[in-house]
Parts: structure tokens; sequence; C-alpha cells
């Protein structure tokens, strides 16, 4: 009896220490839960800033399902202000989800090409949402003189031996041309890893030669179809960050001095997702003086464009025969040759006004990166 008797006091005595052992491990999971609690409400950071843009995304869309009137037409774009989200209960206050004091937003939607796109614009005391478009203009002073952008023909060109005009799109380097009158952010090639961007202009048989010389009819040409296929293969997933634009394939002569896209853009093939560079944007990119004409030597000279590696092809085609197009040399002067050569397409694409800025100056260690 004695023995069953300190049994049970040690069976009490085992069960005690379990319990206090038990109640003092609860008693640290609850402070740090409160210490986790308070360091939550000290510093407000819930979300990211780019969540919180997607929240206020996901809001308008559940908005504008319920009120598919203030949807935009074709071209068009509708703006919902936070304010609006908030009072029909699509999303909390903003300052439930980050720790600025202070934070205003809207969601622009757009229509384009039978699809709905929705960007939220967040502005807080530490962060803003910002376009490409319009940080290369606030970065970039409309220039006098030097390297810069310059207003010329309604559109913002950037022109001189070595602008801050770098952008990182596709893993792959590009320099932005200009910004057109439509805000297309136009870019041509400079880096790349694909070995595939060699290719002729024409190189189908030419009855004038007899010979298979090619026929510098870029509508018709195989440079045209080369650049589709690769538009197709590499950047037709990218497609959300692009936007079609008139090719302007308009032929001019040797010695035209029309620099304004007035002889190039007499002949256009309609919204296209890819081309090659026309010979006026080569030209305006100099800020020589003296280059007058696609084939002045002068134009090689203060000219960002001629740095390019190989030989390069424009879109544009010699009118003094039916065979000859525009190409870039070596040494960055532009001559005549027959299509049949073989030389880089270093294609152009144009992004849209509303891609996001990431980060970056515009210089060649430092690109514009998007998102």
């Amino acid at each position: 009896m004695k023995e069953s008797l300190e049994k049970i006091k040690a069976y009490i005595k085992s069960n005690q220490q379990k319990v206090v052992l038990f109640g003092g491990v609860a008693l640290v999971m609850f402070i740090i839960i409160i210490a986790i609690s308070i360091a939550v409400k000290m510093t407000g950071v819930k979300i990211t800033y780019q969540e919180l843009e997607t929240k206020l995304a996901r809001a308008a869309y559940e908005y504008l399902q319920e009120y598919p009137n203030e949807l935009p037409t074709e071209g068009k774009t509708t703006i919902l202000s936070a304010s609006t989200l908030i009072e029909n209960k699509k999303i909390k206050e903003l300052k439930k989800y980050v720790k600025d004091a202070t934070c205003t937003a809207n969601v622009q939607i757009s229509y384009e090409e039978s699809s709905y796109d929705y960007q939220a614009y967040l502005t807080c005391d530490t962060y803003k949402t910002e376009n490409l478009l319009d940080v290369i203009k606030a970065k970039t002073d409309k220039s006098q003189t030097g390297d810069g952008l310059y207003e010329i023909n309604n559109e913002l060109v950037f022109r001189g031996e070595n602008p801050n005009n770098y952008v990182s799109f596709a893993d792959e380097l590009w320099r932005i041309v200009k910004i057109d009158k439509d805000n297309r952010i136009k870019i041509i090639l400079t880096e790349t890893k694909d070995t595939d961007i060699y290719g002729t202009w024409d190189n189908r048989y030419n009855s004038e030669k007899q010979s298979t010389y090619g026929i510098n009819n870029y509508a018709l040409s195989r440079a045209l179809l080369k650049t589709n296929e690769i538009y197709t293969s590499k950047y037709e997933s990218l497609n959300k960050y692009l936007t079609k634009y008139d090719l302007c394939v308009g032929k001019r002569l040797e010695e035209s001095v029309e620099k304004n896209g007035s002889l190039e853009c007499s002949e256009t093939i309609k919204e296209q997702m890819i081309g090659l560079l026309p010979a006026y944007d080569f030209m305006n990119a100099s800020l020589d003086g003296l280059c007058t004409t696609i084939t002045s030597r002068e134009c090689q000279n203060y000219n960002y464009l001629v740095n390019m590696k190989n030989k390069w092809w424009t879109m544009t085609a010699d009118l003094k025969d039916t065979y000859s197009a525009f190409g870039i040399s070596y040494s960055g002067v532009a001559n005549s040759d027959y299509t049949s050569s073989n030389s880089i397409l270093r294609y152009v694409l144009a992004l849209n006004g509303r891609v996001l800025y990431e980060s970056g100056e515009g210089t060649q260690e430092n690109p514009y990166v998007i998102r």
C-alpha cells in the first residue's frame, strides 16, 4: 500500500513538471507572437508596393464586372480612383497595407486590340509607380547642344555620340531611338546572343540584273519575312510590353536631303510589330550639320548608331534602281548596296507608353529596366 502511494506521488510530480514545461513554452510562444504583432504595427509593412498595385488592379477588375458600362472603348482609357474602390468595398484603405502615412492611387484601364489592360499607379511617401516614358522625359532634358533628347518633327529623338538611351529588354541590350508623337518608344537592337540576325534584305531573282540580286520592295522582302519570324519566336510572348506601328518603307535617292520622314513615310506597311530602321532616323541621330544626305560621310560623326558592331541594313531602299538598299558599313558610313548582300538585320520594336520603370539610368552599365 505504501509502495503504491509513492508511485502515485511520483506520477503527480512528473505530470506537474510537464504542465509547467508546457506552460513555459506556451508563454514564450505568446511573447513572440505579441512581439511580431508590435513590430508589424510599428513598421506598418504588410505587403509590398507592387503587391498593392496588383491588389488595386484586381479591385478595379471586380468593380468593372459590376459596372461594365464604365469599361473603356477601343483606344480609350478609364481611370478609377482608389477612393471609388474603397467606397465600393473592393479594397481597404491604403494605409492598412503599407507603412506610409499617406498614399493615393488610381487604376488606368485601357482597351486595345480586343484586350483590357489594368495598371495601378501608386503614390506614397517613399514610393511612386512610374512609366518609363515619364522617367526618360524627366531624366533627359530636351537638348540644345550635345548628346541628348531633341524635339524634331513632333517627336523626341535621341542624338549624339553617346546619349543615355540604353534599355534592357528580353535579356538583350537596346538603344532608344525616339519617342514618337503617339508616345511609342522605338528601340533598336544593340547587343544579343542570337546568332540568327544575319540576313539579306532580299535575294529574289531580279529581271533588271538577270540575277538573284534581290528586289528592293520591302513589303515583299526576305527581311520582312525573317523579322516577322523573329518576332513570333522571340518577342510575341512579351507582347504586353509592345505595340504596333506603321513601317515607313518609301524609297529615297542618295542625293535626297529630306530628314523629316516625308520620303520614307510616303509608303507604309500598317500596324506591324517589328521592322528595321528607316534611313532618316539614322541621319537625325547625328549632330553634324553636314549630314545632309544618307550617304554624307559626316553622318557618322556624333552619332551613337555608328557604334554598332558589324554592317547592318536600314529599311530604306534606293530609288535609283530595283535591287539596292541602304546599309550602314563597318565604319559607320551609309551606302547603297545590293539587297542580296549578307548583313545584320538590326530590328526595331516599339515599347508602349505604359511600360513601367523598374530601375536604371540609361547608361550602358546601368540601362533602363522595365517591369
